[in-house]
């Protein structure tokens, strides 16, 4: 029986308006609520994915930053960290600084994002709560960030041109926005994967008491590696390929449909009562 419901956001949990689909998070509220684990697990950030979170309405385990880091929000701790190497961190701080470039570093949700700086940009447009900048972050950086991040187009083409795509403890994903790209640096090989089989030690699961549900070809090894898995049938071939089951229904959400194709099959021991009118649920309740 499925205890822990392991779920990806962009193409999966969210729209293309990176907004949560309403069904889906009442799905997996109400499955919290008869006492399944829901965890969410995204490549994006913690503070994106906290805010979903909060935004369900539920607490537990979330895996971020593509498996670099899990934590908990109803423990109030981290429960695995794969980061960037401290004083390769250092240094590309202290690079950065002297180009007049700003990086983001992300070291957990007990931490402030820390900048180096803040651009006018940034500072007039994207200032959130927990942005604090700090000079000379490169000798004062308190932890190992889990990742970094970078913006722009000249800045990324002298980072790229600096430090290649990967090197010592650190290893490069590169995002094109039109003229503009973005890069994420995390420590090297990260994958979801890493992070649930931790969460399910931590917590004394095994893959067959596990559902996996994900679009990406940063899910695969995750869905390959949960007994139970979901794909949603317009994400990539590959996470489809090793799949349990692909979603197909025109009209409904994906994580709703590999909900209901797992209670269909017998694979949640109590399963959430649903209002009425959502017959796929009720039947049987």
């Amino acid at each position: 029986m499925i205890r822990l419901v392991a779920c990806d956001l962009d193409g999966t949990l969210l729209d293309a308006e990176a907004q949560v689909m309403p069904k889906s998070a009442d799905l997996l509220r109400r499955l919290w609520l008869s006492g399944t684990t829901v965890a969410l697990a995204t490549g994006r950030s913690w503070r994106t994915a906290l805010r979903v979170q909060r935004e369900i309405g539920i607490t537990g385990p979330i895996i971020a930053h593509n498996g670099a880091y899990l934590f908990d929000t109803q423990l109030d701790q981290d429960l695995y960290r794969r980061p960037v190497a401290l004083s390769q961190a250092r240094k590309m701080l202290a690079w950065a600084d002297d180009m007049g470039i700003m990086l983001r570093c992300y070291l957990g949700f007990q931490y402030p994002v820390y900048f180096n700086r803040f651009t006018e940009a940034h500072r007039r447009y994207w200032l959130r709560p927990e942005d604090v900048a700090v000079p000379g972050l490169a000798y004062v950086l308190p932890a190992a960030p889990l990742e970094m991040f970078l913006f722009g187009s000249w800045e990324v083409d002298l980072f790229m041109e600096r430090w290649g795509m990967r090197g010592p403890g650190y290893e490069l994903s590169v995002f094109y926005h039109g003229d503009s790209r973005e890069v994420n640096i995390c420590a090297p090989l990260v994958d979801k994967v890493e992070a649930l089989a931790a969460l399910c030690r931590h917590r004394h699961f095994k893959p067959d008491e596990v559902l996996a549900i994900g679009d990406g070809t940063n899910d695969v090894r995750m869905l390959k590696w949960a007994t139970w898995s979901a794909a949603v049938g317009t994400g990539s071939p590959e996470a489809q390929a090793v799949a349990s089951y692909v979603t197909q229904q025109v009209g409904v959400e994906p994580v709703e449909e590999a909900l209901q194709w797992a209670r269909e099959h017998g694979l949640f021991s109590s399963p959430p009562r649903l209002p009425l009118g959502q017959a796929a649920w009720a039947a049987g309740d």
